[in-house]
């Protein structure tokens, strides 16, 4: 199968789920892809901000619900948490909003929120509006990059390739990484 077919068939399901993982990669690669014409920039944001928000809602709803087992279960992380919680509860929407451009802390801070005491409402209204804005930001950059690209490089079909590489791989390396992360902080 082509890089161009698997795009086509798998593209916004990579961008669906590379985003409720964390997606800053993938999503500029997508928007790459879609300048170039294998996905559609409006639909690489509209699974790029669902992805995020459908990650956010399960991390915040495992720390309102299994929150209080998994500091008991990890003792040295009560005390970041509970800066953490009280930061949350005491600057509210804004900190929920900034915690989407915090690469690498997104389900920290996630479960973190669903330990707080900010009510599921508001969590999720501005949650929604962070994600939306987010994945539009970073598509547009990668959209961008790709149209900066192409007027440095010309329509050089190996560069797609290339890209698909890059795309995979980040996904792999992001992956391992958070199993990494997850192994230390278990020990």
């Amino acid at each position: 199968m082509t890089p161009e077919l698997l795009l086509h068939k798998f593209g916004y399901l990579a961008v669906f789920v590379g985003t409720f993982l964390e997606g800053e990669t993938i999503l500029v690669m997508a928007g790459f892809f879609a300048e170039r014409g294998y996905l559609q920039l409006a639909l690489v944001m509209l699974y790029a901000s669902l992805g995020a928000f459908t990650g956010h809602v399960f991390w915040f709803w495992l720390g309102r619900t299994q929150g209080v087992r998994l500091l008991d279960r990890f003792p040295r992380m009560k005390h970041h948490f509970g800066r953490g919680i009280r930061m949350f509860e005491r600057y509210g929407a804004p900190a929920i909003f900034i915690t989407q451009w915090l690469y690498g802390l997104r389900i920290t801070a996630a479960v973190i929120i669903g330990i707080s005491r900010i009510s599921v409402i508001k969590f999720l209204v501005y949650e929604a509006i962070s994600c939306i804005v987010w994945a539009i930001v970073i598509g547009s950059a990668g959209y961008y990059f790709g149209r900066a690209v192409e007027s440095v490089l010309g329509k050089a079909a190996h560069i797609e390739k290339w890209g698909l590489l890059v795309l995979l791989l980040a996904g792999a390396g992001i992956w391992a990484w958070h199993q990494w992360q997850e192994r230390r902080n278990a020990e």
